[in-house]
């Protein structure tokens, strides 16, 4: 039993005496660890190796615990700020009396009897137990009578009022980060309710996880290790875009609190592998007429028919079209220009945009009408909250034969990049970037100052003569459709 470490044992009773780690001490308020054992002094060296292996064990997991979930920076910091608050409530600030306490040396309590009262009574029930106790080996009055919470806050704020620290400022956690980013966005706040908003949220609470514990926003090393545990095992999973992604909103939050702290830190970007851009196939205009005359036919579902048509001849994306709201498709038999209105919160600032239609304008004018289902969505509200992915594949799987046929990866970016095509086959010139809503710095027509005058009936004639060199290859199919079914 003699060679049990930590065991201590006394007349009336056997105990588990451990020192605490002192990165610890400051969360506990302890330098010692006292249990005692489940069992008798006079117990069988069975019984005393069983309960001190309970008491082990348990200290063993508080440890764990406590390593996991704070640091001695934080407990520190938490501690810090409530004695702060503390002092505030009792009418006094840190260092207020420095200068009373240099001078004369006064006690907590006669300094300031209602702010410092339970340091008194601290002091005198420690008076009484080692009068009592006069005997004893062992400081036992702080391991068996540890400060409450309340006692080591006013301990803390005594320090603080008597330092030479007029000010003192909090220290930010990195889990206060999010809310100081999110509320300065100057294009407001993240609805981590809504699609985006998860995603972004997402890259964020993906990094905390890396993290592990929270940590000082100035702890460099805990930061950088986390996000280059992040990185590794991410590179592992999805391709680097993604990666990159999620390092642009962990640098976007870090570096927004700093910026408001004015604190004199850098966080270097981690190293993520570059890989070769994906190549796209693009269907032929042979095969883009096909297409579209499948689609008008009803061929294909009509949420599918969409995308492809705004894609091909706009060169929309799946998160505009799950976005446009019905106030914003404009293709009335009374519109002068049909167009459709891209709005809202948007990859870059370019896809903000006004996109003509001028293919298959009749079937799109249908195909809105019976989708909307009153929710406001143009697409309805189940396209408009399904994910990115789901909708993605669902033209994979609608354009299998094509695949087949050519053994080449056709997407909804095939018929993006189609765009891009004709608009070169057609010498259509540079204003077909700012209907795909692709960056183009030489034209002044996606301008902001413009952006005003995009929906103006003679701009948006200019944008209607550019679709339609675009497009010239299927402007009749729609026509030509509307006439058949009129003459059966």
């Amino acid at each position: 039993m003699k060679t049990l470490k930590y065991l201590d044992a006394r007349k009336d009773k056997l105990l588990y005496r451990r020192r605490v780690p002192v990165h610890l001490r400051s969360l506990y308020g302890k330098d010692f660890y006292y249990r005692q054992l489940n069992c008798p002094v006079g117990a069988s060296d069975a019984e005393v190796v069983k309960a001190w292996t309970e008491a082990h064990e348990s200290f063993e997991s508080m440890l764990r615990i406590s390593k996991s979930q704070f640091s001695e920076e934080i407990s520190e910091e938490l501690l810090t700020r409530e004695a702060l608050k503390y002092l505030q409530f009792f009418k006094l600030k840190a260092g207020v009396l420095q200068q009373t306490h240099e001078t004369y040396s006064i006690d907590p309590w006669d300094a300031e009897p209602d702010a410092f009262s339970p340091l008194l009574e601290r002091d005198d029930a420690k008076k009484k137990f080692l009068y009592e106790n006069p005997d004893s080996p062992f400081d036992d009055f702080e391991n068996l009578y540890p400060p409450t919470a309340r006692l080591r806050i006013a301990e803390k704020a005594w320090e603080l009022a008597i330092s030479n620290l007029t000010r003192v400022k909090p220290k930010l956690l990195v889990s206060e980060c999010w809310d100081i980013y999110n509320q300065s966005r100057d294009q407001g706040p993240y609805d981590i309710e809504t699609r985006k908003g998860r995603r972004v949220y997402a890259s964020w609470e993906r990094f905390r996880g890396y993290l592990g514990k929270d940590c000082l926003l100035e702890d460099l090393d805990s930061i950088h290790e986390a996000i280059d545990r992040l990185v590794d095992q991410r590179l592992l999973e999805v391709n680097p875009a993604s990666v990159e992604r999620d390092w642009n909103v962990i640098s976007a939050v870090l570096n927004s609190a700093v910026r408001r702290e004015r604190l004199n830190l850098r966080f270097q970007k981690p190293k993520i592998k570059l890989v070769e851009k994906a190549h796209r196939p693009v269907f032929s205009q042979t095969d883009q007429l096909q297409i579209v005359s499948d689609i008008v036919a009803g061929m294909y579902s009509k949420e599918n028919g969409v995308l492809m048509l705004l894609a091909l001849q706009a060169g929309m994306i799946n998160s505009e079209l799950q976005r446009l709201k019905t106030e914003n498709v404009r293709l009335g038999k009374d519109a002068v220009v049909p167009h459709i209105l891209v709005t809202g919160e948007t990859k870059t600032k370019d896809r903000l945009r006004t996109v003509p239609i001028t293919v298959a304008v009749h079937w799109l004018r249908k195909a809105f009408a019976d989708l909307d289902d009153g929710s406001g969505y143009a697409m309805g509200k189940q396209f408009s909250s399904a994910s990115d992915s789901t909708i993605s594949k669902r033209i994979v799987d609608a354009l299998k034969d094509y695949r087949v046929r050519d053994e080449k990866a056709y997407s909804c970016y095939s018929f993006r990049h189609a765009f891009k095509a004709n608009a070169i086959a057609h010498n259509a010139g540079d204003r077909y970037l700012y209907i795909a809503g692709w960056k183009n710095k030489e034209t002044a027509i996606s301008d902001t100052y413009a952006v005003d005058a995009m929906t103006q009936v003679e701009v948006l004639g200019g944008l209607q003569e550019v679709s339609e060199t675009i497009n010239k290859h299927l402007l009749d199919v729609d026509v030509i459709r509307v006439v058949r079914a009129g003459q059966t």
